[in-house]
């Protein structure tokens, strides 16, 4: 029988299972603590420097997708220097963009990453002419 008459374990395999027990609790902790971003557990408190610079800041009003440069795009949520170069591009090829949702045609963005930008962008003013196929209308067409 297994342990003795005194339960299923020994008292020291008992000792053994209690202390897996807290190192995994401990350890679950400490994991749980480097994911969360310090100044959501410590109002008041600054957060650390590197914090704040692997965080985008939210731009400070909306940003025009028809006008905006590829770094300019990297400050709206979701968008990275590849997702900028995607944005840029097709906006080159469309001579712009008409609706926000255009942006759906962008490898890489979807409707979870459009819902998360369209407080921080905006579309302006279409750019003519920037097209090849665009350019030669009104040529006597």
């Amino acid at each position: 029988m297994a342990g003795g008459p005194g339960g299923f374990f020994t008292r020291e395999e008992r000792g053994v299972v209690v202390f897996l027990a807290v190192s995994l609790a401990v350890g679950s902790l400490v994991m749980a603590a480097r994911r969360v971003d310090p100044a959501l557990v410590s109002a008041g408190a600054p957060a650390p420097a590197e914090s704040a610079a692997a965080l985008p800041a939210a731009p400070a009003g909306p940003v025009d997708v028809n006008a905006a440069t590829a770094e300019q795009l990297t400050a709206l949520p979701g968008i990275g220097p590849a997702r900028a170069a995607a944005i840029v591009a097709l906006r080159g090829e469309r001579g712009g963009f008409r609706s926000l949702d255009e942006l759906l045609d962008v490898k890489g963005i979807g409707p979870k990453t459009l819902a998360r930008l369209r407080p921080y962008a905006a579309v302006g003013p279409r750019r003519p002419g920037r097209l090849a196929s665009e350019a030669g209308k009104g040529d006597g067409e």
